[in-house]
């Protein structure tokens, strides 16, 4: 008798066993995973973790890796289904690869990320405001021949230079092209550093010692929201788009996460705002995202069903 109820109850254990590890099984298997395109700067990578924390702990059933690359390679993950989620795609420096894919169906625009994020060449206002201003009358990219002496190339007295972007990215050409159009190879060198984080050090090194400085730059960056910059007429680069470009299929394998995405929009303020406290608080993008979502509710919460709020809440 003791032997038939032990060899039951074992049998019993053994079902329960069998039975939790099939429903863990399949809860595991109804996970699906999102790859987001993880940009080389941080505010495409501060995106990234903020919608990825609201769709993992908010909307459930999501896990969220990321690939890094940069904006081409983005693009073309999306369109071949190895990336679903471009938080930041800036595809106004692509839009004949742009076009295309949006022609040919293989990747959707779900809107505005963020609004008609500036691009062009910048001065410190210092330089051309104020009783101190070493040059006054500069007030477009066609008034620099006349200032070359300011802007002089520490590798070469004989001319200026002018720091168009890092080497590699899609605006660069633009600026190459600008710098080209105003004859400034007479009076300038171009400098083409060969990171973002070489070009803003170039900036902060001049603006620190209050010296001249001229070269592209673009916000939402915390550079443009701590320094005191002034945009050259004649140096504007079209309004760049920068919307949330997603996989052709994702509607179908996460609707939720589709209809979320489409209400994801930030302002330039939103962005300076967390850029500035990230290199503040020296934080990585995981813990700036985490400072946004408690901060900045108003901002997110908009995005979501009250239902989904209350879970990220809980989450944090």
């Amino acid at each position: 008798m003791y032997k038939k109820s032990f060899t039951r109850f074992i049998a019993i254990v053994g079902f329960v066993v069998f039975a939790v590890s099939l429903f863990v099984g399949c809860q595991e298997e109804s996970v699906q995973t999102l790859v987001f395109g993880d940009l080389s700067w941080d505010s495409a990578q501060i995106h990234n973790r903020i919608a990825a924390f609201i769709i993992e702990n908010g909307i459930g059933g999501y896990k969220a890796e990321y690939t890094a690359a940069d904006t081409l390679v983005t693009i073309n993950g999306i369109t071949t289904g190895d990336i679903d989620i471009d938080m930041e795609s800036w595809h106004s420096n692509f839009r004949e690869v742009y076009d295309k894919a949006i022609a040919a169906g293989s990747i959707v625009d779900l809107g505005k990320n963020i609004p008609d994020a500036p691009q062009g060449w910048w001065v410190p206002r210092y330089l051309i405001e104020g009783e101190d201003a070493l040059a006054p009358d500069l007030e477009s990219v066609s008034d620099l021949p006349q200032y070359w002496e300011l802007f002089k190339d520490p590798e070469d007295n004989k001319k200026g230079i002018v720091y168009l972007g890092v080497a590699g990215w899609a605006s660069t050409k633009v600026s190459e092209d600008m710098f080209a159009m105003n004859n400034l190879g007479e009076n300038y060198n171009q400098g083409i550093p060969g990171s973002s984080a070489a070009l803003a050090a170039t900036m902060v090194g001049a603006y620190e010692k209050k010296e001249p400085w001229v070269g592209y730059y673009w916000a939402p960056t915390a550079l443009l929201g701590r320094l005191d910059m002034v945009r050259l007429k004649g140096s504007e680069y079209p309004p760049a788009d920068v919307n949330i470009l997603v996989a052709k299929d994702l509607s179908e394998r996460a609707p939720d996460v589709v209809a979320f995405l489409k209400n994801y929009s930030t302002t330039i303020e939103d962005n300076n705002e967390f850029l500035a406290k990230k290199e503040e608080m020296d934080w990585d993008a995981q813990e700036t995202a985490l400072w946004f979502l408690r901060e900045k509710e108003d901002a997110w919460t908009p995005w979501v069903s009250d239902e989904v709020a209350v879970k990220v809440k809980a989450a944090l």
